[in-house]
């Protein structure tokens, strides 16, 4: 907000630029007027002043409650637009790990696809000894004979940590070797 405007919002709100006040307003910095202007305008709306409203902003612009309220706003104004920035940084770094986790999907389904039933069950059996009793004893029991007839979203369920690309970072043109992962 320029001087300008703030002298316009002044006019508009009628309070009565007298010599001495308008002189008092050149002399102070811009960035205290706007926070006392900030201040009386809150100060007004709590108040709610009736009669001689104009006398009463022009007063109390002048008083410390109204530098102490508008200080007071436009640090909540700051916390807020921070927030926001957080938000949106936050918002568009789930964006980016939503997409890149779909695209692994996408590429570890691939890879699985090109894999024969054997291929499969290699894959899982090495993949079987670095889980916990459980976990083994139940893929050997529901998955391990019917592999190739597993629905996408059951394979990358059970399966992630086991069916390579690992990471976005590999080559997606890179083979990788059925028998380097058997050895």
């Amino acid at each position: 907000m320029t001087r300008h405007e703030l002298y316009k919002a002044m006019e508009q709100e009628k309070i009565i630029m007298y010599d001495t006040f308008f002189a008092r307003l050149e002399r102070t910095p811009l960035p205290e007027l706007m926070t006392r202007w900030i201040g009386i305008l809150i100060l007004d709306r709590e108040y709610r002043i009736g009669t001689h409203r104009a006398e009463w902003l022009a007063t109390v612009m002048w008083n410390s409650a109204a530098l102490t309220v508008g200080e007071a706003e436009l640090a909540r104004r700051e916390s807020e637009r921070q927030k926001e920035t957080e938000r949106q940084a936050k918002a568009e770094q789930l964006r980016k790990t939503i997409k890149a986790d779909r695209e692994l999907a996408r590429q570890k389904l691939a890879f699985w696809h090109l894999c024969s039933k054997v291929d499969h069950r290699r894959l899982v059996e090495n993949f079987l000894p670095a889980c916990d009793e459980f976990y083994q004893g139940y893929v050997r029991k529901k998955f391990l004979n019917d592999l190739e007839n597993m629905p996408d979203r059951t394979v990358l369920l059970w399966f992630w940590q086991a069916i390579p690309p690992f990471s976005l970072k590999e080559e997606p043109s890179r083979k990788i070797s059925l028998d380097s992962l058997a050895a």
